[in-house]
């Protein structure tokens, strides 16, 4: 695999702010193997200089590559005339056509990436900061589990796969990556308002830390009510004796419904 530094060379460019280049093969390989692109069609996100894109033309003739920087663009539409490169910002375009997503996505935004692949339910394998990796698949009552994780869980069953060391980009970022797997699944949490959901979810894990019963007066300004209500509600409001950070989809389902019931 030809090294970043030397094909920006040879095209007379540098990296820019927030661009690390995957430069080790057994890691795309790997990631593109979770991907479970074979005969689907397929997006990637931010193909920069190909490394991953020339492994998924192999898997796939259905491929369709985002790339915001107008000069890999171009070169990339150069090197694969058989993919569809789109020189756009992927947060603005709609991809509910895709099956697949396999991608190194961007780590300054990787929350909005996958909450777009979310709402499109697209089963995806990514490299993203292990850091976003372990928040994404902390289970409820690990210090990492947090608003974030309830949204990304609310959308996806994800599974880290394996850490990748920073050494496998260029430039080499200050942290490690890793490899996750998103796997569609919405439906099973069977939330008919999900914005009202998430308002509700983040209201309370804005004190996460504190028992259900203390975080839901505190946050008794983001749900529009008043400290009197708040302290009605909460007497019978379900798991008030648990930490907010303890509590999965599940649970803060039970307490949205019966704070929307009561709020009503």
């Amino acid at each position: 695999m030809i090294s970043p530094e030397r094909k920006f060379a040879e095209l007379g460019l540098k990296p820019g702010k927030g661009q690390n280049f995957l430069n080790h093969e057994p890691t795309v390989e790997a990631l593109v193997a979770a991907g479970e692109v074979e005969g689907k069609n397929t997006l990637e996100i931010g193909g920069g200089l190909g490394a991953i894109t020339q492994k998924l033309t192999g898997k796939t003739s259905q491929l369709t590559v985002y790339e915001n920087d107008t000069k890999l663009a171009n070169y990339l539409s150069s090197e694969f005339s058989e993919v569809n490169v789109v020189d756009q910002d992927v947060l603005e375009a709609d991809i509910s056509e895709y099956e697949r997503c396999v991608s190194n996505i961007p780590f300054q935004i990787s929350s909005e990436i996958i909450e777009l692949l979310g709402e499109a339910q697209l089963q995806s394998a990514l490299i993203v900061q292990d850091d976003l990796a372990d928040k994404i698949t902390a289970d409820p009552g690990n210090k990492k589990h947090g608003f974030f994780t309830v949204k990304a869980q609310y959308y996806f069953l994800p599974v880290k796969l394996r850490t990748v060391d920073a050494r496998c980009f260029s430039p080499r970022p200050e942290v490690d990556a890793a490899i996750i797997k998103l796997y569609p699944n919405k439906e099973r949490h069977n939330i008919e308002n999900e914005e009202e959901f998430f308002s509700f979810v983040k209201a309370l894990h804005t004190h996460g830390k504190k028992k259900t019963r203390n975080a839901f007066v505190d946050a008794r300004n983001m749900l529009d009510i008043s400290k009197s209500e708040a302290k009605e509600i909460r007497e019978n409001l379900p798991y008030t004796e648990e930490r907010v950070r303890e509590l999965g989809i599940t649970e803060l389902k039970e307490c949205f419904e019966y704070f929307h019931k009561k709020k009503d």
